[in-house]
């Protein structure tokens, strides 16, 4: 937990650990932008950016002054902690997550063959029947791996971001944080014509059949879950 108003967010996570629902909530209470790194990485037939195009997008996501930012890639990281008033770590256990994301496959799957908008969050440049949200395999394997795979290659970053990074290990935990932050919420300063970032959640839109836009640039009390500046909890 942090005692200053965080005004750039970093939400970090396994699979199934509930990062964009925390997102959605965690915007909805103080207001900041929401940003899911699947909407920008991800590209019609599962395609992916080269690595050098996808820092540029980072390094452009980060450059404002307010946001909330959901997703993981490792490899980038440290460019958003960097910035960041604080790091959400979502970090469940791993068998829970995979039958998180069991379920939610499930879903997108029977919504899929029902011909209705997705109930879950879905990346804007993936349908869902591509494979990386059809896979059960490649999924549950993602959730079990996580700790040992994923926050292993950010643990450095971790260590070295001056952010207070806080770890919720259970639903209760997050729920808390969530509270702890919308409550802390400030009414956010005007931002300039065009300065608001890249990206910006279009969820509600397209659960209303509207098509997803994205906005082109132009904005320690202690918790029993919380992660130690050294190195992240494993188990």
């Amino acid at each position: 937990m942090t005692h200053t108003v965080a005004r750039r967010i970093v939400v970090l996570g396994s699979p199934g650990s509930g990062k964009s629902t925390f997102s959605h909530a965690l915007a909805a209470g103080t207001g900041l932008p929401l940003i899911h790194l699947d909407d920008a990485y991800w590209r019609p037939g599962w395609r992916r950016p080269s690595t050098p195009e996808w820092e540029r997008t980072v390094e452009r996501l980060t450059a404002g002054p307010c946001w909330i930012i959901d997703g993981n890639f490792a490899g980038t990281v440290r460019q958003r902690v960097e910035r960041a008033d604080a790091v959400i770590l979502l970090d469940r256990h791993p068998w829970l997550c995979a039958a998180a994301l069991i379920r939610r496959s499930l879903r997108l799957r029977s919504d899929l063959l029902r011909g209705r908008q997705p109930r879950d969050y879905l990346p804007a440049g993936l349908a869902a029947d591509d494979p990386p949200v059809r896979s059960l395999t490649a999924l549950v394997r993602k959730a079990a791996g996580f700790r040992g795979r994923e926050l292993l290659g950010m643990r450095n970053a971790l260590a070295d971001c001056a952010a207070p990074v806080l770890r919720c290990r259970s639903r209760r935990s997050a729920q808390r944080l969530l509270r702890h932050l919308s409550a802390r919420a400030r009414p956010l300063p005007s931002a300039p014509a065009g300065s608001r970032p890249v990206f910006v959640c279009t969820c509600a839109q397209r659960r209303q059949h509207v098509r997803p836009v994205p906005i082109r640039p132009a904005c320690r009390p202690t918790m029993p879950d919380r992660t130690r500046r050294g190195a992240p909890e494993h188990g």
